[in-house]
């Protein structure tokens, strides 16, 4: 292994009192930064439900995944 990390790459969600569907962030690299992209997918199919944001130019992948965890809260508690 040459240790270097593959992008995109994809993280899974667990939604509480929703048996059938997950919530998908996808982290990718772009040449301005990081890149997050929250969906709600369908938990067989993996196929997309709802998209609920995208957002652009982050700085570090930690704090990319962060931030997206907080805006897939929000929009599941109804503030967004």
């Amino acid at each position: 292994m040459n240790g270097k990390i593959e992008y995109p790459q994809d993280f899974f969600v667990n939604i509480d009192n929703d048996q059938h569907r997950l919530g998908r962030i996808t982290l990718n690299l772009h040449s301005d930064g990081f890149v997050v992209e929250i969906d709600i997918v369908q938990k067989e199919s993996r196929k997309i439900w709802h998209h609920v944001d995208t957002i652009y130019k982050l700085e570090h992948a930690d704090d990319a995944l962060q931030t997206a965890v907080q805006r897939l809260s929000q929009f599941l508690s109804g503030q967004g």
